[in-house]
């Protein structure tokens, strides 16, 4: 892995770990350059990539400091920036429950093969999952995943973490992922699994999500119950 996208993870891991603390400054850049023995301009890249992603600001003449970031007061329903699966933010906070609703194998049409990067009818898994915390409805996920690159997933991290099995089992770096944001009038599946009427809306993300190879191995839909939503996003001048 590129050094500067490893020295981004390692500080991301410990601001969300809470070594670093929002508010808090961080050593002064030529202290971080010799922690992880690169030079400036790694580490310059590296912070970049952690100020795009809304958990740092620079301040001229003070320094870089965390921002106002706390995972413990997230809204459950919250489109952020970040790749981590709901099991991995939530963990040990909050009770997640999963109901697998499909689990199977299909053909890729034209439609889903390109979103994959794929060839039409190469074989993906079809999964549709509901996720509920705290015994509250959190979302209804519909999943496409190429088998090709992510072999052998079973019910069993469906039902806990599929992004868990894909880092530690498969060995494999989930690095980016690319988001849409829209609305919807509900249907009889959103109605039944996050309490909509037929007249009510849902929010839906769609995500396609790539590994640090520059793979795409998911094209998915997240829906949301339209009351609990929220989209936060940080813009950065450049």
């Amino acid at each position: 892995m590129v050094k500067y996208i490893e020295i981004a993870d390692d500080i991301r891991s410990k601001i969300k770990g809470g070594k670093y603390t929002y508010g808090q400054k961080l050593p002064y850049e030529y202290v971080l350059c010799v922690t992880y023995h690169c030079n400036k301009e790694t580490m310059k890249k590296a912070l970049d990539i952690l100020v795009k992603e809304g958990l740092i600001i620079r301040r001229r003449g003070a320094g870089t400091f965390v921002k106002d970031y706390d995972p413990s007061s997230d809204s459950p329903n919250k489109a952020n920036l970040f790749t981590k699966g709901l099991t991995q933010r939530y963990e040990g906070i909050k009770k997640i429950e999963t109901e697998v609703i499909v689990f199977e194998v299909i053909p890729s049409d034209e439609h889903i093969s390109k979103k994959l990067q794929i060839e039409e009818g190469s074989f993906v898994y079809h999964i549709i999952r509901f996720r509920k915390l705290d015994n509250r409805p959190y979302a209804l996920e519909i999943i496409y995943m190429p088998i090709s690159v992510i072999p052998n997933l079973k019910l069993e991290h469906l039902k806990s973490s599929i992004y868990r099995y894909i880092e530690k089992d498969l060995k494999l770096k989930i690095q980016s992922a690319h988001k849409k944001v829209r609305g919807h009038l509900s249907l009889p599946l959103e109605q039944q699994y996050l309490g909509l009427k037929e007249t009510d809306p849902y929010f839906e993300v769609e995500q396609i999500a790539y590994l640090s190879t520059g793979v795409i191995f998911e094209y998915s839909f997240s829906r949301f119950h339209y009351n609990d939503f929220e989209l936060q996003t940080v813009t950065v001048a450049t």
